[in-house]
């Protein structure tokens, strides 16, 4: 075992005062962690898309997907994001299963990807 140099040692007093330090920096750690825990929740989950990106990988909902399957002229295996910029409001609209979480989702794509939707 090691000694310890009398100049080493510390008092109980500065003992107790590095204590109640460390005990207010966990405090600090946990609060800290939970908003950043919050910041990650709240990233957009297209964060890894762009304009090249094809369909097949694109985190959609299951339904969203089957919507895209469904349209005419969206090619899901071989075609990318790029391409969703020919499909309008409307063609949403009148697409079976399209309701609103689905069209929701594509404008929130669109506009994270920076495509314009036409109406």
């Amino acid at each position: 075992m090691r000694r310890v140099n009398k100049e080493d040692e510390i008092t109980y007093h500065e003992f107790i005062e590095a204590l109640a330090i460390v005990k207010q920096f966990r405090r600090q750690v946990s609060e800290l962690f939970r908003e950043t825990e919050g910041e990650v929740g709240s990233l957009p989950k297209f964060i890894g898309v762009n304009k090249d990106t094809k369909i097949y990988r694109l985190p959609l909902s299951t339904r969203a997907m089957n919507v895209l399957e469904a349209m005419d002229g969206i090619d899901v295996l071989e075609g990318s994001t790029e391409d969703l910029a020919r499909i309008s409001l409307g063609d949403f609209l009148t697409t079976p299963h399209a309701g609103h979480k689905t069209i929701d989702e594509f404008q929130e794509l669109c506009m994270f990807v920076n495509i314009p939707m036409q109406r």
